[in-house]
């Protein structure tokens, strides 16, 4: 929807994976046996062990959800659609639910890169999907992403409700895009999307908007500078970091991919990314004070953090935890959402 040329490139390296990445798989496959099966293995499918955290987590949004569905809970469920132009829209959901009538799609992101929920589209193609696949009509339907471990300004769960009207719009935004690439439409245009996209170090569009910014970095000058100047530089100075940190992260997914095919990429070369030292499943602190006679038990205060892991009421935690002032931090925000809280409509739609 963002960039319809990138659907033409060709040659490109592999997608590559991270740990993050892993987590959160790992993390959707806990939730679905929780929600579904009752059973929680040691591990998930692609290896990654399931530790005390995924499951406070996991947990937390499986008794949630649990409360709110009204009829079965569907979970990883493919909901492949075709539109009028014949391109195919592909997907698998985490969650999918009704509550009292209105079509609920969740979507656990276990990450700390924070997401938008409003005008998503890979939500939007869930619940279009879903919609399709049950022949149902919801006079509402709600998208969410839930995000616990991330700090946002609009909490770990944030929601966005459509009538059946608006889904039907965005459906018809779709159906338009898709269209219009069928018949020929290339055009490469550069946004947030270029992080997650392989062909950015060779991207013609994306390279073109990071080189406007490296000329901003040489040409702005100004030693006085007014509020409004402020606010913008500050913004594109935003999206020039944006800009380097994806350049250099793609150009390097792109060295690895060519080192590993055995090319020479000068004065680089690649090497193993280890963990820190942990110990081996088996090895207790029992075991090793049985072996070397040293303890190594520690007596120590959880922390608040830990204490609710372990079943310390939230509503207690409040009343005997403090956060402690450490200095301010710039942060972007919604300036529409930002205007409707100083003048006293917090609930206006930005």
């Amino acid at each position: 929807m963002n960039c319809a040329g990138s659907l033409f490139f060709k040659d490109l390296p592999p997608e590559a994976t991270n740990e993050a990445a892993e987590e959160g798989t790992a993390c959707g496959e806990l939730l679905q046996w929780m929600l579904l099966e009752g059973e929680v293995k040691t591990h998930a499918s692609n290896g990654v062990h399931i530790d005390d955290d995924m499951k406070f987590y996991a947990g937390k949004v499986c008794a949630e959800i649990t409360g709110q569905s009204h009829t079965p809970i569907a979970c990883e469920t493919h909901i492949d659609w075709q539109t009028r132009s014949g391109i195919w829209i592909r997907g698998r959901y985490d969650v999918s639910y009704s509550s009292e009538g209105m079509l609920c799609v969740d979507d656990l992101k276990y990450g700390f890169g924070l997401v938008e929920v409003k005008e998503n589209w890979q939500l939007l193609g869930y619940a279009i999907g879903e919609v399709i696949r049950l022949g149902v009509s919801f006079d509402k339907i709600r998208l969410r992403i839930i995000q616990p471990r991330a700090q946002h300004e609009d909490g770990t769960h944030r929601s966005w409700i459509l009538t059946y009207s608006e889904l039907l719009e965005y459906k018809e935004k779709i159906e338009q895009r898709m269209q219009a690439i069928a018949d020929g439409l290339k055009e490469l245009q550069s946004g947030y999307q270029c992080k997650y996209c392989p062909a950015a170090a060779v991207c013609p569009a994306f390279n073109k908007a990071f080189h406007r910014g490296v000329d901003w970095v040489h040409t702005f000058l100004q030693d006085k500078v007014s509020d409004e100047e402020l606010s913008y530089q500050l913004s594109l100075g935003h999206r020039v970091a944006e800009l380097v940190k994806t350049r250099v992260s793609s150009m390097e997914a792109l060295a690895i991919n060519r080192i590993r095919g055995g090319q020479l990429i000068k004065g680089f070369g690649i090497e193993q990314r280890l963990a820190n030292r942990s110990w081996k499943s088996n090895i207790t602190p029992d075991v090793v004070k049985m072996m070397t006679g040293v303890d190594l038990f520690k007596k120590e205060m959880l922390s608040p953090a830990q204490a609710e892991k372990v079943g310390i009421d939230e509503k207690f935690l409040e009343a005997v935890t403090e956060r402690k002032f450490l200095g301010a931090k710039l942060k972007a925000v919604d300036a529409a959402k930002q205007g409707n809280k100083i003048f006293g409509n917090p609930n206006a739609k930005s």
